[in-house]
């Protein structure tokens, strides 16, 4: 398995360009995009800083593995209008259904979306 890091040596000792190693690795362009626009605002940082904790934190950048940006999301909660619109979806499909109408159905996704 191909690492941040390893894509990053790639691009710094072996100065191959971003689709270079996005054929080579097998990871997207973008994602090689991501990790060495990380690493380069990462070293921007620590040259205006001159710190060595800065530099610590720079060798942590190449070396951790990369974090993914997950939102976070409201649980949802069934209740019963929610449940009352579901319902009303379902009989309009099965009355469609019945007139032949199979194309015009909703789809799960169309009452999710419907409910929301």
């Amino acid at each position: 398995m191909i690492k941040k890091q390893d894509v990053l040596l790639m691009y710094l000792r072996e100065g191959k360009s971003q689709r270079e190693i996005a054929r080579e690795t097998g990871i997207d362009r973008k994602t090689v995009r991501k990790y060495i626009n990380e690493y380069e605002l990462k070293k921007l940082e620590v040259e205006q800083c001159e710190d060595i904790v800065h530099t610590g934190e720079l060798i942590q950048q190449l070396v951790e593995a990369p974090k993914y940006k997950v939102g976070i999301r409201r649980k949802r909660v069934l209740t019963e209008e929610i449940e009352k619109k579901i319902i009303h979806h379902l009989e309009e499909n099965e009355e469609k259904r019945k007139k032949g109408l199979r194309k015009q159905l909703k789809k799960p996704i169309d009452i999710f979306v419907s409910v929301k």
